[in-house]
C-alpha cells in the first residue's frame, strides 16, 4: 500500500474519482457490459484490433493474453470504472467537425449479414448511444469513465441519434482500444487474480493516463 503522503496529486484524484458520487451504479453498470462486450469482440476478432486507421495495435503478448481469457475473467476485467474503448472521445476537434456537418448522409444498406463487422458495428451503436445519453445527463461522469473533453461535450449534446447511428456503421474505423501503447497496463489488467475485479491500482494507473489525457486536451485547445 502507497504512503499517502508520497502520492501525486494525480493519484490522489484518481482516488477521489473512484468514490464520487457520479459514479453510480447507473453509470458503471452499464459500461461494465460495454467493457465485458468490447473484451469479447477482442478475444474473437484479433484481426480487428488494429481497428482504426492511425491507431496502434495492442502489442503481441497483450493479444494473447486475450484470447486466452475465460468468459468468468472478462466479467472480472470490464468492472473497471473507465471505458475499455474509445471512440475519439478524447479529440474535440474531431466531434466538433461531426456536430458541425449538416449534410445528410444516408446509412450504408446492410449487405454483410452474418459479417465478423456486423458485430463490431452492433457494438458501436450501443457504447454511442451510451456516450451520447451520458455526455447528457451527467457530463462529470463522461469526463471520468469516458475521457471526454469539454469540446466534445458540447459536440454530443448537438448530435442526433440519426448522426450516431450512421457513424456506427464505420465503426470499424471509429473505435479503438484505449491506451494501446500502454503494453503494462494491459498486461496487468489481464493477468489472473483471485479478486472477483481488476485490483485497485489497475484502476488507478487508467484514472491517471486518462487524467493525463484530459489535461493534455485541455491544453492543446488553449495553445
Amino acid at each position: 500500500m502507497p504512503d499517502k503522503r508520497s502520492m501525486t496529486p494525480a493519484a490522489n484524484a484518481s482516488r477521489q474519482w473512484l468514490a464520487n458520487a457520479v459514479l453510480s451504479a447507473a453509470v458503471l453498470e452499464p459500461l461494465h457490459e460495454l467493457n465485458r462486450r468490447w473484451l469479447t469482440l477482442l478475444m474473437n476478432m484479433p484481426r480487428l484490433w488494429p481497428v482504426r486507421s492511425g491507431s496502434g495495435r495492442l502489442p503481441e503478448p497483450v493479444g494473447a493474453t486475450l484470447i486466452a481469457l475465460t468468459p468468468e475473467r472478462c466479467v472480472e476485467i470490464a468492472r473497471c470504472p473507465f471505458s475499455l474503448f474509445t471512440a475519439s472521445f478524447n479529440d474535440g476537434a474531431y466531434w466538433r467537425g461531426i456536430a458541425g456537418n449538416t449534410a445528410v448522409h444516408e446509412p450504408r444498406p446492410a449487405d454483410q449479414e452474418g459479417a465478423p463487422e456486423k458485430a463490431l458495428v452492433s457494438f458501436a451503436e450501443l457504447a454511442l448511444f451510451y456516450a451520447w445519453h451520458l455526455a447528457r445527463v451527467n457530463p462529470a461522469a463522461a469526463r471520468i469513465v469516458l475521457g471526454m473533453t469539454d469540446q466534445t461535450l458540447s459536440a454530443f449534446e448537438m448530435l442526433t441519434l440519426t448522426t450516431l447511428q450512421n457513424l456506427a456503421a464505420s465503426g470499424q474505423h471509429l473505435l479503438a482500444p484505449r491506451w494501446p501503447d500502454r503494453a503494462g497496463f494491459w498486461l496487468q489488467l489481464l493477468e489472473p487474480a483471485a479478486s472477483a475485479s481488476p485490483p485497485l491500482d489497475v484502476r488507478l494507473v487508467g484514472l491517471q493516463m486518462m487524467a493525463a489525457e484530459l489535461t493534455s486536451a485541455g491544453r492543446s485547445v488553449r495553445t
